[in-house]
């Protein structure tokens, strides 16, 4: 078979780009018109891909090895060891399956024999190995290999900071200007670079005395049934009114100091809680800050609130669902967290002794304390949240009766056909789909950009997503802080007119707590 076409990039891609980005890799690597590109995948890669997908449950594996079976029916070439598939007009596979490619070490070996047979143009002819493992960089380029990192990847961590940015005076003295503190978004943009201004941002300006806010807002345009929000129109920017510094809460026509118990602490916590956690237009809201910062607290108990039966009065106030006896603006919460914490192979619960309550319990701690803290604690513990309200599940017996008639806010009930919370992982997802539901999705700089993927392709009608996390705290082998499940579905969704993003930069413990921040420590385990 003749092998020596010359391709724009030769790409050996490792298999944590996969766990990654699973096959979005190929798209990502083919050329741009005019040129092609070579992927080498060599049995080793397709063994080590299998192994991720059996002992790690990676749904980026899976999804590749099931890309490549079917890529094999595109076979344009073929000879003793090596396979040539035809992608597109801009990529190429090749498929290596040499005997001389021991699994123990088959990198070197491969890299020269792909550089025997392919020259990549623009690469002085040496092909180029993609992995964003730290130490496989600096092995193979001691070898003079060269080695690159997944760079469509990449996205800066302060992507986090776009949902609240800084205004100058100029602007805030054009706003005071204006009729009702209102300008439109043309001649907002001016006073930023080009594109920097999105639908649901917020605007910060010092004030004489505080901050000062401006939101960035228009009118939604829906499809005929009200399920999907196409566009913004008349977008616009608007100082808040003077009322929302109080930062009492609107749910309808229904105004509130606290939900269940928790009243937000400053202002980044009001514009999270009724405008993003509260918000009926945004359906993809990203919840982000440190420890301490309130996410977990703010997010469970706003999520709560939603599921909820109120009274039917109270209902037709809240503008939630008025017919009586059914359920509150969405019919329970999922919560999800990342693969090792909810029974993932990488760490592995099932030999720990007592209930899955008992072995999860530990990494449920945050939302334990976020129940114990609102007025939920005082009335049933967190477990109850986890069953049923008519037969056992795997958390034990049917709930409480005592639970289930429990009275909330003088006027609203657990709900009556399910869980409160139904907890998931990502390995799970496949075949699923959420339908009326809140979605918590929780520490997401621990899932990998195709975890998050998969999770939000299973969302259906009436559902609303709560992306939380830090860039700051990734603990997944398999992520950074440039490469993570948060900041990427951060890059895909942010300028969407459905999606809205605060981050709190405020940390509620102590002092001492906010001064460990930049205490370089890390655990050996």
């Amino acid at each position: 078979m003749t092998t020596n076409t010359d391709y724009h990039h030769v790409f050996i891609p490792f298999p944590d780009i996969f766990e990654l980005s699973g096959s979005d890799v190929f798209d990502n690597l083919q050329a741009k018109p005019g040129n092609r590109n070579l992927v080498v995948v060599a049995m080793p890669m397709v063994n080590w891909l299998d192994e991720l997908k059996e002992s790690h449950n990676s749904v980026g594996a899976s999804d590749t090895l099931q890309y490549l079976k079917e890529a094999q029916r595109k076979t344009k070439q073929k000879g003793d060891d090596i396979a040539i598939c035809s992608m597109s007009e801009g990529l190429d596979i090749a498929f290596i399956n040499d005997p001389k490619l021991k699994d123990e070490d088959f990198i070197t070996p491969l890299e020269e024999k792909v550089r025997s047979l392919w020259k990549a143009q623009d690469s002085d002819g040496r092909p180029i190995l993609m992995t964003n493992r730290e130490r496989d960089h600096i092995r193979f380029r001691t070898q003079g290999m060269r080695v690159d990192d997944p760079h469509f990847l990449q996205v800066k961590a302060d992507i986090v900071d776009k949902g609240i940015i800084t205004g100058d005076h100029e602007l805030l003295a054009k706003l005071y200007e204006s009729t009702n503190g209102t300008i439109d978004l043309e001649t907002a943009q001016s006073f930023f670079e080009e594109g920097e201004l999105r639908p649901n941002q917020f605007i910060r300006f010092t004030g004489d005395k505080d901050y000062v806010y401006a939101r960035v807002m228009g009118n939604p345009l829906w499809n005929g049934n009200h399920s999907r929000m196409t566009s913004i129109d008349n977008v616009r920017v608007k100082l808040l009114d003077t009322n929302e510094y109080g930062k009492k809460l609107s749910i309808g026509e229904t105004q509130q100091e606290n939900i269940l118990g928790i009243a937000p602490r400053d202002m980044e916590q009001y514009l999270a809680m009724q405008y993003g956690l509260l918000n009926p237009d945004v359906s993809l809201f990203f919840l982000c800050g440190s420890q301490g910062s309130g996410k977990t607290l703010l997010g469970y108990v706003c999520a709560v609130d939603q599921v909820l039966i109120y009274e039917q009065k109270e209902r037709t106030k809240r503008k939630s669902n008025p017919t009586p006896g059914k359920t509150g603006f969405f019919k329970q919460i999922i919560l999800l967290k990342p693969n090792e914490v909810l029974g993932g192979k990488r760490r592995d619960v099932g030999a720990l002794p007592g209930t899955l309550y008992d072995k999860l319990k530990p990494h449920l701690a945050p939302y334990i304390d976020a129940h114990r803290e609102s007025q939920l604690g005082r009335l049933f513990p967190f477990d109850e949240m986890l069953r049923h309200p008519h037969f056992e599940n795997d958390f034990g017996p049917k709930r409480s009766d005592a639970a289930s008639n429990t009275k909330i806010n003088e006027c609203a009930y657990l709900p009556k056909y399910g869980e409160v919370v139904e907890m998931t992982y990502s390995g799970f997802m496949r075949g699923r789909s959420f339908r009326d539901s809140l979605v918590l999705l929780d520490e997401a700089q621990n899932f990998t950009p195709y975890e998050v993927k998969t999770i939000l392709e299973r969302t259906g009608e009436g559902c609303k997503v709560v992306v939380m996390g830090d860039p700051k705290q990734v603990d997944n082998p398999f992520c950074s802080r440039e490469i993570n499940g948060l900041t990427h579905a951060l890059q895909q969704y942010l300028d969407r007119p459905y999606v809205g993003l605060i981050t709190l930069s405020r940390n509620y413990r102590s002092q001492m707590s906010d001064d460990a921040r930049d205490w370089k420590v890390f655990s050996q385990s």
